[in-house]
């Protein structure tokens, strides 16, 4: 009778052992490698609207560096020093360590007169190479060889990163006599197209003042002001365009002030 308390007692032994073992290892496999039980950032997105993505530009606080690659059609590659341009703009105006442009890079056309938004996307989608990884924000630049479908725009902001540039309409209102460089409303339009990426105006960077021209989207009230309503057609440069780059107004530099904060 003795030897079989103390049998049943080994066995009572072994098998509160064996469920101690199991529970422990149990645990440890939960988040193997993970001691603060936190998750992995979320993939970036870069298919939201325009704007959505405007604390990504402005501010340090998860992406402290940027790069934008820019494909063009041929004939229509964007002018140096317009690139140039955009790279001051950036660099002035985003809360950076760096900013880098990469060399542009020929496509191939579709052959098409006109573009819609639908188009660029497609476009974006089979030729695109650089994404937002890690610490690093990735933007896109599209040049295109026809026309956008709408009459008299110059170029649009169709994704979070991404914007587009209509070749054959700037081409028709630049260089010729009393007309402005190509140079000049490629660096204007490059600006008011990356101003909407940084949620410019009251659409993803919130306005501390009431400037928002909500009769015409995401823009800014003030004639002057980069953001204005035409600037990204061909009206501004026919009408309103003096010879020199428009800048944000101080409306604008307060919404963009206040977000890097």
């Amino acid at each position: 009778m003795h030897r079989n308390k103390l049998a049943i007692s080994s066995l009572l032994l072994m098998i509160i052992s064996l469920f101690i073992l199991q529970c422990s290892d149990s645990t440890t496999s939960v988040n193997p490698g993970n001691d603060n039980n936190t998750d992995p950032p979320a993939e970036f997105n870069h298919t939201h609207g325009p704007g959505q993505s405007g604390e990504a530009f402005i501010s340090n606080t998860t992406y402290d560096q940027l790069v934008v690659e820019i494909q063009y059609m041929p004939d229509s590659a964007p002018d140096q020093e317009s690139i140039h341009n955009l790279q001051g703009f950036l660099e002035q105006h985003l809360d950076k360590s760096t900013v880098t442009i990469l060399e542009p890079q020929e496509i191939p056309s579709d052959g098409q007169e006109s573009y819609t938004a639908s188009d660029l996307r497609n476009i974006e989608e089979v030729n695109r190479q650089e994404f937002t990884d890690g610490s690093l924000l990735a933007a896109y630049v599209l040049f295109l060889d026809g026309e956008y479908v709408t009459e008299s725009v110059l170029g649009i902001a169709y994704y979070n990163t991404s914007t587009a540039y209509f070749g054959n309409t700037i081409n028709g209102i630049s260089g010729g006599l009393g007309q402005p460089s190509r140079t000049k409303i490629e660096s204007t339009v490059f600006a008011h197209e990356f101003g909407h990426l940084m949620g410019m105006v009251n659409n993803g960077t919130d306005a501390q003042a009431d400037h928002h021209d909500r009769e015409n989207g995401a823009h800014c009230t003030v004639e002057k002001c980069l953001m204005y309503f035409s600037v990204e057609t061909t009206d501004f440069f026919a009408n309103l365009f003096d010879g020199s780059i428009p800048e944000f107004d101080d409306f604008c530099v307060a919404d963009i002030e206040a977000a890097k904060i």
